[in-house]
């Protein structure tokens, strides 16, 4: 499925009051609504203006009855012309529907007064695969969670239709290509700093992280530069910060990282210049953080002017 192939325009849609009938639309594809007073036969031929008449006389001349309109006339017209969505269970829903209604013949309060079939079957990922957890969402978009009527065009529709197609936001892909070159200059200058910044630096990081420091930089500990503890976990690591190291180094501290399991949880091994590719063990609590690693802790953290500030 391309993003060309689904419809240029999005409508919200709730399946009944408080989601009522949201059950039987995900289980059946089909979108279910009510207007139970406009009769099936003005419904099936799709007659508005037979319709416009009978939604005003039943306002009679109180407001609402052009938006309750509307509503139902984007129901009836083309809808296939529209990506539809809803919110439930957490997530943002998406499908295409056929044009053309049935209505509820069956009877029973778990069914609308009549339904759309879908093209496309409601879908809570998008054409990518991502999950549409509403936590996940702009503002702009679970905003519309909140409409109390039936049917509307949301405010954040251009998102809706951006993020089911996976398309990033041009602002967004600015901002990322903008990141990603800080965090090379920067690994330039973490790449410069004299081995006591350097594990000034690392300090930082690890307490940023929630770590705080048991053993002071260069401890007395042999083959320890620091020790950490994460309070809110109870966890210790063992942490060796290098200037320039190669993998027999990383392999000589993760066999001392062995013989102390019995005191640490994990291991962090900090190096600004690697010598070759290092790789920690496979299966291992064991962290390698080379210079574009910390880079973009740095970056993430706000330690850019700090680093800086050492040169």
């Amino acid at each position: 499925m391309t993003p060309d192939a689904l419809p240029a325009t999005v409508r919200y849609v709730k399946n009944g009051e408080g989601g009522r009938w949201w059950p039987a639309a995900k289980d059946r594809d089909q979108v279910h609504l009510g207007w139970r007073s406009v009769p099936h036969d003005l419904l099936r031929d799709r007659d508005l203006p037979a319709i416009r008449e009978v939604i005003q006389g039943q306002y009679a001349g109180k407001p609402g009855a052009t938006q309750d309109f509307n509503m139902l006339s984007a129901l009836l017209d083309r809808p296939s012309r529209h990506l539809w969505v809803t919110f439930e269970e957490g997530c943002l829903w998406w499908c295409t529907v056929r044009d053309g209604i049935e209505v509820n013949s069956e009877g029973g309060a778990r069914l609308g007064h009549f339904w759309l079939s879908c093209d496309r079957p409601w879908n809570n990922h998008s054409l990518g695969g991502r999950h549409l957890a509403v936590a996940n969402l702009p503002g702009i978009i679970t905003t519309t969670a909140g409409f109390r009527g039936t049917v509307c065009e949301p405010r954040g529709w251009r998102e809706i239709l951006r993020i089911v197609r996976d398309e990033q936001d041009e602002d967004a892909a600015a901002a990322d290509q903008a990141r990603t070159s800080y965090e090379a200059a920067v690994a330039k200058l973490v790449a410069r700093l004299r081995e006591r910044d350097f594990e000034l630096l690392v300090d930082l990081i690890l307490a940023r992280s929630g770590w705080v420091r048991l053993a002071k930089l260069g401890g007395a500990t042999e083959g320890i530069d620091v020790e950490v503890e994460n309070v809110a976990t109870g966890e210790i690591a063992f942490v060796q910060v290098k200037s320039v190291a190669g993998q027999d180094i990383v392999d000589d501290y993760v066999r001392r990282f062995g013989e102390r399991r019995e005191r640490y949880h994990r291991m962090i091994f900090a190096v600004h210049s690697p010598r070759g590719t290092l790789r920690p063990p496979a299966g291992e609590p064991v962290q390698v953080w080379t210079g574009e690693d910390i880079a973009k802790l740095v970056v993430r953290l706000g330690l850019g002017d700090w680093v800086a500030s050492r040169l």
